[in-house]
């Protein structure tokens, strides 16, 4: 303290504000000082880091909730079941290789925006859209026009069922205007996403019910599989059931938004999964997950987590095991 702060000061005994003016101005600019060095220090620190290759500021970010979006998870395969209210959107990443499975209504598409800026995601290998209704194709051509994206996948539709919405135009147009390589695929396509196997199930032949039309998807790792159903229905699971593929998965997108239209006992004991996984909307119209379909699930011993509830689940494999761990409810659970 210098020598008039202190005769100041002293005098302050006698004349009590005499100190009050000065005093509060030299800490305020002590405290100014302070902050603008800790954020010195730390900006150079995270810098350092970034720069290394150690970490990100996008990681950082979500971490610290700056962003809103999924928690990257330091794993070869994984799978990030967004909470994107009564749509659907999956994103698939092995390898470094990225599949979008379904891309929600237009509306989520900036939820999507923030979970694929979390993932450190700029270039998407695969959209693959499991059928043409709106809270599955909707915010696609949102996620074209902002990033790079190398094809796009969706049910080869027959002249009849030929899809005529504004929205499936609109899309379509995106495609051709961003050089998309598109595929129309059925069952018994496939394809390599890094060292997994990606495998179309069904359609096997047209269906004047969009739903079934879905494209149900297999996608095995190691010795670990996950099933995709789309909205695909009961009569699609009876298909299934009599074709000659092997369905059996750990974990099992429902069909449907856990309608109960789906999910049927025969099947769910063909799949004998684990874990199922159920995207809705919280307090939709549709009463999505039904309570029926519910109430299979749960005697059959199989694990369920909702998008609505859990937040966006986050389904990790290591080839053999798979670790189901969630937001909301902060669970982690290996199989």
């Amino acid at each position: 303290m210098r020598k008039k702060e202190k005769r100041i000061y002293k005098s302050g005994r006698k004349n009590p504000d005499a100190y009050k003016f000065p005093r509060p101005k030299l800490i305020e600019k002590r405290k100014t000082r302070f902050i603008i060095s800790i954020i010195l220090f730390f900006g150079i620190v995270f810098g350092i880091l970034d720069f290394a290759g150690v970490t990100s500021w996008t990681k950082i970010f979500c971490s610290f909730g700056a962003v809103d979006g999924v928690a990257p998870q330091d794993s070869d395969f994984a799978v990030y079941y967004l909470d994107v209210g009564q749509s659907d959107c999956s994103i698939v990443v092995c390898d470094g290789e990225v599949l979008m499975i379904d891309a929600g209504t237009e509306n989520r598409a900036s939820k999507i925006k923030k979970a694929l800026y979390c993932l450190e995601i700029d270039t998407i290998d695969y959209i693959l859209i499991t059928h043409q209704h709106d809270d599955h194709m909707a915010g696609a051509q949102k996620i074209i026009e902002s990033y790079a994206v190398t094809n796009i996948i969706m049910p080869k539709l027959s002249q009849e069922n030929e899809v005529t919405s504004l929205t499936y135009q609109n899309l379509i147009q995106a495609i051709v205007d961003n050089n998309i390589n598109p595929y129309s695929v059925s069952s018994g396509y496939s394809f390599k996403l890094g060292s997994s196997l990606v495998e179309v199930l069904s359609p096997e032949e047209q269906d004047d019910n969009l739903n079934n039309m879905s494209i149900v998807l297999k996608i095995t790792y190691g010795d670990t599989v996950f099933l995709f159903e789309g909205d695909a229905e009961k009569e699609i699971e009876k298909q299934i059931l009599h074709s000659d593929y092997d369905i059996k998965a750990d974990v099992i997108k429902v069909g449907h938004h856990g309608s109960d239209t789906s999910s049927q006992s025969a099947y769910l004991d063909a799949v004998n999964p684990k874990a199922a996984i159920i995207s809705c909307g919280s307090d939709n119209s549709y009463n999505h997950p039904n309570l029926n379909m519910l109430d299979r699930i749960t005697e059959k011993g199989i694990d369920y987590y909702i998008t609505s509830v859990d937040g966006d689940i986050i389904a990790v494999s290591d080839g053999t095991t798979v670790t189901i761990i969630t937001d909301t409810t902060n669970l982690k659970k290996s199989y």
